[in-house]
């Protein structure tokens, strides 16, 4: 598979000017240190869970299913297995790096956080969760594992259906994956805005160091 060429310093640029994600991810985290939840938390879920069609129920389910740790290593053991059958083997080192670097730093930011998750009081709770909410856990290694393979099928890939598929297929997941923490009383619609921040930056961290690793200055 061919590899394109980019350059790694305009990468960095463009890095430093999601600076701004980041500090809007730290302000979401710092707000939900001292408050439970929103005004505005509490209507968006309230708003999506009185959507009763068993087939959208169904997708949100299904949507979240792999993302819980085991599980979504699973898919990512497969995943760089398959990888390293197409002799991609900083891209498979580099896959398992950022999914379990994004796990390592969501759980740090949940324990300093400290945020409760939703209440079944307040809103309907599809399943009970032992962590804490902010950020979501989901989003964030959706964007590290699924955002990190739909650049690689993007870039080592030739234009053709397989590519397209793997590209929609990746693309759903991470655009999804946060209606779904939200409509499945998992997260706060605030703690997915800040999944989706803190994701897109290790996102472009980890782009950023496999193209060091994979042409070194």
């Amino acid at each position: 598979m061919p590899f394109h060429r980019f350059d790694p310093d305009g990468i960095a640029r463009r890095l430093s000017r999601r600076a701004l994600v980041i500090i809007l991810s730290l302000t979401l985290g710092a707000a939900a240190a001292v408050v439970a939840y929103f005004s505005g938390d509490l209507w968006v879920t309230q708003s999506l869970q009185r959507l009763h069609n068993p087939y959208f129920h169904w997708l949100m389910v299904a949507v979240s299913w792999p993302g819980y740790f085991y599980r979504q290593l699973v898919v990512a053991l497969c995943a760089a297995a398959l990888l390293l059958l197409l002799r991609q083997r900083i891209e498979a080192v580099c896959m398992l790096m950022s999914l379990v670097s994004s796990w390592l730093l969501v759980n740090v930011i949940k324990f300093i956080v400290g945020r409760p998750r939703p209440a079944s009081d307040l809103v309907e709770v599809y399943q009970e969760n032992v962590t804490r909410s902010f950020p979501s856990g989901h989003v964030v290694t959706y964007l590290a594992f699924y955002g990190f393979l739909f650049y690689l099928v993007y870039t080592l890939m030739r234009p053709s259906v397989l590519r397209s598929a793997l590209l929609a297929v990746f693309g759903a997941m991470i655009g999804l994956v946060g209606l779904s923490r939200v409509y499945l009383g998992a997260h706060w619609a605030s703690d997915v805005l800040g999944g989706y921040c803190l994701g897109l930056f290790w996102l472009a961290l980890m782009i950023h160091l496999y193209l060091r690793f994979k042409r070194p200055a």
